[in-house]
């Protein structure tokens, strides 16, 4: 009974630390995707400048 309930508390603690890891990564993909635009629009005005 009590290795059911354990099992039961890691499987819901597991999908939880997935969900936080997914969450991270689309979080860190968003601020890579923003960052990627502002380089690329500066390197583009200064290939514009000069």
């Amino acid at each position: 009974m009590a290795i059911v309930v354990e099992t039961g508390l890691r499987r819901h603690g597991a999908k939880r630390a997935a969900g936080s890891l997914v969450s991270q990564l689309r979080h860190a993909a968003g601020i890579c995707t923003i960052a990627g635009s502002f380089t690329f629009l500066f390197a583009l005005v200064i290939g514009l400048i000069r």
